[in-house]
């Protein structure tokens, strides 16, 4: 049962199938964002990163989608539950259908992805784990049309598709500012994340983080970075 810390108030998952896993506490502690706006969480799953980034940014508006009933409503009950009810807006419907209202100086998303594993027989796992619920290029094609002049659209996804999703991303107007690898161990990179904007850079920010040493303990840096979100100390 993963039990996350957070500045004022703790989530406890006991039944969730979509566990809050390591992919979204990284991505949820590097996210950026500078001033006050609007954002947007496209597949909140139960609604970590949202609560991570309104708990980092003060200034934020959040919106939160989710299509699963369940996680919806697991969402729903954490928000409600936290400081941040005021400032997160949970709601269920599919991103590819919805009509959203205005535009957004963030998106973020933690999205389906694993486009060639089988499918679990599971419907919920199958949901949050395959494209077959929401395709890059319509995630791109959508996102580009929601995103503010200025905003900036940020995701992780597997490294092996960097390649892949640079170019659809940039087919539909999208271009890395940044781009951050993580490592499960040195050298060893499992998950990219992707920092877009509308203006094309000059020069690719390129970071990284590794999350364990060789021998299987935690990094100090993913610690440090983790400290404010992990209930027990690592």
């Amino acid at each position: 049962m993963p039990v996350f810390k957070f500045k004022q108030f703790d989530i406890i998952q006991e039944k969730s199938a979509m566990k809050v896993g390591t992919d979204a506490l990284v991505f949820g502690a590097l996210a950026e964002f500078n001033s006050h706006g609007k954002a947007l969480d496209i597949g909140t799953g139960t609604g970590v990163l949202s609560l991570m980034l309104a708990q980092r940014f003060p200034g934020l508006l959040i919106d939160a989608i989710e299509i699963d009933e369940e996680a919806f409503d697991e969402a729903q009950q954490n928000v409600e539950n936290s400081p941040f009810s005021a400032v997160i807006k949970v709601f269920r419907g599919d991103f590819t259908q919805h009509g959203f209202e205005g535009s957004y100086d963030l998106i973020f998303s933690n999205p389906p992805y694993f486009e060639k594993a089988f499918l679990s027989g599971k419907k919920q796992k199958n949901l949050a784990r395959h494209t077959n619920s929401l395709d890059f290029r319509i995630l791109f094609e959508k996102t580009s049309r929601l995103l503010n002049p200025d905003g900036e659209f940020q995701l992780i996804l597997p490294h092996e598709i960097r390649e892949q999703i640079t170019q659809t991303a940039s087919q539909n107007g999208l271009f890395p500012r940044k781009v951050i690898t993580v490592n499960g161990k040195e050298q060893q990179p499992v998950r990219s994340i992707f920092f877009f904007s509308k203006s094309a850079a000059e020069t690719v920010q390129e970071d990284q983080l590794t999350i364990r040493n060789a021998d299987g303990s935690y990094t100090e840096e993913y610690k440090a970075l983790t400290i404010d979100f992990h209930f027990n100390a690592l």
